[in-house]
């Protein structure tokens, strides 16, 4: 596990800004904070180098592009073969998000469908995977909160 990086204030207000909208212009962050767009280059490049940053991409609606069915899919596995079931299980496309847990669960998969039957179509191939003992499925009927960056104090 890496160890925290030391951020200052400033790298703090830039990691608040760019969470908020990784397109807003170096330029318009550096007047913001009054410092110079040079220094909000090097601080990105510096936050980028050391793992802060792990990258800059679009947030897309899984419901504007058909996948309007969200679901946690737990999975139980054999220990001797989980490994393999998570190397098959994160290159899946609709899962779309993968987690080593602990608990009764040894993963929980965030997965995205566009209907029921495309839904139980994945929830098969997931449990079809050699390794995969069994799984239950936790069907999402609304969005609380969405992911909205980390909180930085």
């Amino acid at each position: 596990m890496p160890s925290p990086v030391h951020l200052d204030k400033i790298d703090k207000k830039i990691l608040a800004i760019l969470q908020s909208d990784a397109r807003t212009p170096f330029s318009k962050i550096a007047r913001e904070l009054g410092v110079s767009e040079a220094t909000v280059f090097i601080r990105v490049k510096k936050m980028m180098k050391a793992g802060v940053i792990r990258g800059f991409r679009a947030v897309i609606s899984p419901q504007h592009v058909g996948k309007s069915l969200s679901a946690f899919v737990l999975v139980k596995a054999d220990p001797r073969k989980y490994e393999r079931v998570l190397e098959v299980v994160k290159k899946l496309d609709d899962v779309v998000e993968a987690y080593d847990v602990t608990g009764p669960y040894y993963a929980i998969l965030k997965v995205v469908a566009s209907d029921k039957e495309d839904l139980a179509k994945l929830i098969d191939a997931i449990g079809a995977v050699e390794g995969v003992l069994s799984t239950e499925t936790a069907v999402v009927l609304r969005e609380i909160k969405e992911p909205s960056g980390i909180k930085l104090t």
